[in-house]
This record gives structure tokens, sequence and C-alpha cells, in this order.
């Protein structure tokens, strides 16, 4: 029986395998790993230090609190997300490379490495057709140039996001690029350069070799690091283990879990999980999803709880309290992974890392 009724397992040594097979589809450029929201959950501290040892460049992170924690790390650490006034004095103090996507907040920042006596790289996000953040491609020349003129600003980097690089077509993607090129053009024509230019994340990466080509030298893989999409050499990380924690003989009609959404039609012998969608099980999974008890497999029986998991282990007679039911993993040829939750929840890999309750046990597989 494990300590835990909850444990979350990340394999570091997969992590940078896979890390490495990104690198390999990235030519010349420099990867800055993607690592918000404690790296989606799975602990950006464990995770930098496995990445760094695999040769990352420096990190990305979403708002100024995750970048202050992961400067422990040794590395740079650049801001994605929005900068928000009280954000700004700490991020300054500790060489963030901050972002600079308009020039109010440009301005902000400018003042307070004045103050602070500093000079401060930035990042500047032109939106190429996420319309979610960035200076807008009929903008771009006119606001970067006064940007790049306030004094204590440093230009860092000049980059992009794409919307759609996970999807088969690529054209879109490439539509997003060539606008990229033509602000660059100008940019350049103007005498405007930048360190770095990135626009690729992991899909890009693999997918879309013009996206990590000249003139792009960084690029900032995030989801398929962690297995996301379970394809070529890029294998899931996690797995998620509860424990079963009571065995049940259930009489034919009888009703189970909430709302009476299950009712048996015959007799049936149930586990009870020590897991529930506060663990991180999507309700999706009710009356639909499986877990993996002794090599096979157990169909969920009812409305997944908060805290509790039903499941029928009617071909398994030997199942008794303690044994390990695996949620997310793979056991002898049975296997779950994170596309097959997202399936089910109609979502994807991010949204099924991000939901891994705080009070599951994480534990580090760390190999050679």
């Amino acid at each position: 029986m494990t300590d835990a009724s909850v444990v979350y397992r990340i394999d570091l040594k997969q992590l940078k395998d896979n890390f490495r097979y990104i690198r390999s589809c990235a030519h010349d450029c420099r990867l800055m790993p993607v690592l918000k929201y404690d790296a989606y959950g799975m602990g950006a501290l464990e995770i930098g230090n496995a990445l760094k040892a695999a040769g990352a460049f420096r990190f990305a992170a979403a708002t100024a609190d995750e970048a202050l924690e992961l400067k422990k790390l040794g590395l740079d650490v650049q801001i994605l997300g929005l900068l928000p006034p009280w954000e700004v004095a700490p991020a300054v103090a500790a060489d963030i490379i901050c972002p600079a996507d308009n020039i109010h907040t440009a301005r902000m920042i400018s003042a307070e490495a004045v103050r602070q006596q500093k000079n401060i790289r930035v990042a500047i996000k032109v939106d190429t057709g996420m319309g979610r953040l960035g200076i807008q491609e009929n903008q771009a020349l006119e606001t970067i140039s006064e940007i790049v003129k306030l004094p204590g600003l440093i230009p860092d980097s000049l980059f992009s996001h794409f919307c759609t690089a996970a999807q088969p077509d690529i054209f879109f993607a490439s539509l997003q690029i060539e606008r990229f090129l033509k602000i660059k053009e100008r940019l350049d024509q103007a005498g405007i350069r930048f360190a770095y230019y990135h626009h690729a994340a992991g899909d890009a990466i693999v997918k879309i070799p013009r996206a990590t080509q000249a003139p792009f030298n960084l690029a900032r893989p995030g989801g398929m690091m962690y297995g996301d999409d379970f394809s070529g050499n890029c294998r899931q990380i996690v797995e998620l283990t509860a424990v079963v924690g009571e065995v049940r003989q259930l009489p034919a009609g009888a009703s189970v879990g909430y709302y009476r959404t299950c009712i048996l039609p015959a007799a049936r012998r149930v586990a009870v999980l020590t897991a529930g969608y506060a663990d991180g099980i999507p309700l999706a999974l009710s009356n639909r999803g499986q877990v993996i008890i002794r090599g096979q497999y157990c169909p969920v029986l009812g409305r997944i709880s908060m805290d509790y998991t039903v499941v029928d282990v009617s071909h398994l007679p030997e199942v008794t309290a303690g044994d390990e039911a695996v949620l997310l993993g793979k056991r002898g040829d049975a296997e779950i992974t994170v596309g097959q939750w997202g399936n089910f929840k109609n979502t994807h890999g991010h949204d099924i890392w991000c939901a891994i309750g705080h009070r599951t046990k994480r534990e580090y597989i760390r190999g050679e």
C-alpha cells in the first residue's frame, strides 16, 4: 500500500527525452520552455531544474510572481502575459524580461527602470492573428518606434503567438508568419532590431519548419514537452494513481453516485477509489471512463464525486482494499493517457494537468 491516497508521478527522465527530441526539430533556435502555472501544476522548480540540465536557454512565465520564482533556477525569465502596475517594480528589481505590449505598460517599465537606475530588457508582442494580446500589425511600426526610444529599456525580443499550429491545416499559421516577417522588415528599415525573434511553441517547432528558421532564433516549447499530443518521440510524463479504499457487493437495481445516473442491471462487485474530481479526475468520465487495476480496465460507474470514484471490479474477484488504481498511466498492455481524458472532456492536456488537485502527493521519477 502506498503512503498517500492519491499520487501524481512526474517522470523527469522522459521530460528530458521529450525536450531533446523537440530541440532536434528546432534548427538553430534556442529553447525557452514555458513553465507557467507552476509548470502546468507539475512543480516549476523541479521541472525547471530538469530542463536546465537538458539545455534550456531561458524560461517563460505568465506572471511576475511566476517569473520571480523561476529566477531561483539561475536562468533568464521572460514574462509572456500582461504586466499589471503592481508587478512592475519587483519585475524590474529582479531583471525579469518584461512584456511591453503597449505604450502604457512600456512607460511604466521605463519609469521604474529609471527610478531604480537600471536598464531592463523588454519583449514586445505583436498580434498576427490570435486577437488576444500584442500590438496590431498596422500599429506596430509607430508603437514600437515609440517604445524603444523610452529610457531604461533594451529591446530583447519580438514575438507572436500561433492560434492554429496544433491543427492539421497550417494555412493560417503560415499567414501569421508572413505577417510577422512584414512587421520585422518595416522595423529593420527603421533601424529597430531585437536580439531574439520567436513565434513557435511546441506544435510549430515540430510541424512548421519555417517557424524555427532565420530570422527566428528562439522557440518556446510548452505542452509537447509534457507529452500533450502523445506523438513522435514525445511521451506522456505523468502518472496518477489512487487506492482502492473499499470493495462492496451491490445488488441488482442498486444506484451508484449522485443523481442515480447509474442503476445496476445486475449484481456487481465495485471498488470505491480514494480520488474524485477534486483530485483532477474530469467529471466527464462519469459512466464513461475507466481505470486500471491489476493490469485490467475497470469501468467507472455513476457520477464521479469530489473525493471518490466507483468502478466495476466484478471481473476481478481478487481485488481488495489497498490495491493500486491507475487513473493515468500504463500497466502491462493497459494504458490511460492525458489525451483520452481530454477527448472525454472535449479539451486538451493543458486543461487536464492544471486541474490535478493540490492535495495529491507529487513524486518525481529522476532516472539516470
